[in-house]
């Protein structure tokens, strides 16, 4: 039996892709955390609590990292994970941590960018978005309308605020820089509300950000998985590159159940498209406020519920302390 390590575990991707790896293969998964952490272990054969950088990976035949964090760490040990069809996670695919190096690329191959500064010194206008320029699994970010409201934080990038409501991405795997599958979707309510892990997703379809995509690709060499960010921006109009996480994505299901060949391009697994146009992550959901679930109703009715074994307790958390919410998950 083949045996698999998924790294941050407790994560919503790692819990996503376990789910199918449980359903759809008869793979040993081993799920790792570096501390003891509360969370559903039904998807894993087995957990182990260890500093990922101290794990024998040649134990095993695949190697799973999830956020930025693990994905950093590893390939910076490692330098290579393999996959098949020949298909690696590579190094140099850390280039799109590098924000303003991406920024820059993005901007000498004609794909549309955001006006970006990189002190606030140079800022012309507000309202501004910030984040860290070096991706680490979401980190400081934000909108400021002036000076004082920006944290006082060294490594930040300053771009232009396209208030547009939604974010789009294009989810991929790609072997020496051109894509093998690809998901399309549109995050119609994120978490934070100005951008975040997605709360509702649907399908979308423009060639133009797929091309954008390609041509990120082509020009980084990219080796592996990620989600590459736009924005649609009215006054161009046109789509704005925002970034590519070069990671597992935390709304990673809605490419799962509508895009078999993911999972059998980088790990052999086979199953049948679900047609698929919305879904909603309810657990995220339950974070927001009684008001703003009545903005969005119209994108929530008519969602298909992505069931998560935590939503027990995220709707418990609304009307209980959180001591009796962890006494119910220990005596469980």
């Amino acid at each position: 039996m083949k045996k698999i390590l998924i790294y941050e575990a407790n994560s919503n991707q790692a819990l996503a892709i376990s789910k199918y790896l449980k359903s759809y293969s008869n793979y040993y998964i081993v799920g790792a955390v570096e501390i003891e952490q509360r969370f559903s272990r039904k998807s894993y054969n087995k957990i182990i609590i260890q500093s990922f950088l101290d794990i024998n990976i040649n134990e095993y035949d695949y190697i799973l990292p999830m956020g930025a964090g693990s994905s950093f760490e590893i390939l910076s040990k490692y330098k290579s994970l393999n996959y098949c069809n020949s298909i690696s996670f590579t190094k140099n695919s850390l280039i799109v941590f590098d924000k303003p190096k991406m920024l820059g690329i993005a901007n000498k191959i004609t794909v549309p960018i955001p006006k970006t500064y990189y002190r606030k010194e140079e800022i012309e206008a507000f309202p501004i978005f910030y984040k860290e320029d070096f991706e680490n699994g979401g980190g400081v970010r934000g909108v400021a309308n002036d000076l004082i409201e920006i944290p006082n934080y060294d490594n930040l990038i300053y771009q232009e605020f396209i208030s547009t409501p939604s974010t789009y991405g294009v989810g991929f795997v790609a072997k020496n820089g051109k894509i093998l599958t690809y998901t399309l979707h549109k995050e119609v309510i994120s978490l934070p509300l100005e951008g975040g892990s997605s709360v509702v997703i649907e399908s979308f379809d423009d060639e133009r950000i797929l091309a954008y995509t390609q041509k990120l690709l082509e020009k980084t060499n990219y080796n592996g998985w990620g989600l590459a960010e736009y924005k649609y921006c009215d006054k161009r109009d046109d789509f704005v590159f925002m970034e590519i996480n070069g990671k597992f994505w935390a709304s990673i299901e809605f490419m799962l159940k509508g895009n078999p060949l993911f999972l059998k391009y980088l790990l052999g697994i086979k199953y049948k498209k679900k047609p698929i146009k919305r879904i909603i992550f309810v657990t995220r959901l339950f974070q927001y406020n009684f008001m703003d679930i009545l903005k969005n109703i119209k994108y929530i009715l008519g969602s298909k519920i992505i069931k998560e074994s935590c939503l027990f307790y995220q709707i418990i958390r609304k009307v209980v302390p959180n001591r009796v919410v962890d006494f119910i998950k220990k005596i469980k």
